[in-house]
């Protein structure tokens, strides 16, 4: 098992620690005068979940993914070489959390690839890529479309590729999702993964329809979470999660996003059902099939 840094550091100073427990307690038997001994003080043999970062466990932050998998691309598994035009204005979308043309999305995967990969099947499509995000096109003729379909299908191939998609996920959606969490003192594991899910699909930019205006509306529409309580505030995100979807600023995204509110809605279902910590293996039903979330 590889070894980080991190964890060598902690074994040292955990060592070091032990042996300075030991002298000390040599000492003290040395010096200190018989009597009865100390009641022995009961410790747990169970240790605490670990944390990954975002503030959830290593098994709660694989549901949060199968869950986003789900909504995105119709399976648990992760699906690092999807790429089709489903015409909402976006020109193609791709990867594991939809990364599109038009808006430099791809583009910043694509030129993050390329640094670490210079000779990849996508390097060649960086300047029309710059072209659509300057210019907000959806517009793929010049790609062409097929042809960049074909390159994305074949660098998901790429174990690199495929590390490139994860930490773009982490560093653009997932992040900025927990800092929002964190700062709204959202303590569940399903109200994380719903702002995580909502910065995929929204955005985290200024928009209307990105992830801090939906918390800004549900904060006016209910107060903090830590007046309204958790559950509640996160019963109202819900509604206005649905309701930008239903009615989004961005017009080019209505059809394709009125046809999304399952995905708010599964989410709810999970609610209902009372697993706030995301407790697997469980099954939940999306757009009209059955998955189990393990």
């Amino acid at each position: 098992m590889h070894t980080s840094r991190t964890h060598r550091l902690a074994a040292v100073a955990a060592a070091a620690a032990l042996a300075a427990g030991a002298a000390w307690a040599a000492t003290t038997a040395q010096a200190a005068p018989e009597g009865p001994a100390a009641p022995a003080v009961a410790t747990s043999a169970t240790p605490a979940p670990a944390v990954a970062a975002g503030g959830l466990t290593p098994d709660q932050r694989r549901r949060a993914d199968q869950l986003v998998s789900v909504f995105e691309n119709s399976t648990t598994e992760i699906q690092y070489g999807y790429a089709e035009n489903i015409n909402d204005g976006r020109g193609v979308t791709a990867g594991r959390a939809g990364f599109t043309t038009n808006d430099g999305d791809a583009l910043k995967v694509v030129r993050a690839y390329t640094a670490v990969s210079p000779d990849n099947p996508l390097a060649r499509f960086i300047p029309e890529l710059e072209r659509l995000a300057a210019s907000g096109s959806g517009d793929t003729s010049g790609l062409p479309e097929a042809d960049y379909i074909a390159a994305w299908k074949q660098a998901a191939q790429d174990p690199v590729f495929r590390q490139v998609q994860d930490d773009q996920v982490d560093q653009r959606y997932f992040t900025p999702a927990m800092n929002q969490a964190d700062q709204l003192g959202l303590t569940t594991a399903l109200a994380r993964a719903e702002l995580y899910d909502a910065s995929i699909q929204h955005g985290n930019g200024s928009e209307y329809d990105a992830l801090p205006a939906l918390i800004s509306r549900t904060d006016a529409k209910v107060g903090l979470p830590s007046a309204a309580g958790e559950r509640a505030w996160l019963d109202a995100f819900f509604d206005v999660r649905i309701d930008d979807l239903n009615n989004p600023a961005n017009s080019s995204t209505a059809d394709e996003w009125r046809k999304s509110v399952d995905r708010v809605e599964c989410l709810r279902r999970i609610a209902a059902t009372g697993n706030y910590d995301l407790e697997g293996p469980f099954r939940i039903t999306a757009f009209g099939s059955d998955y189990t979330i393990s």
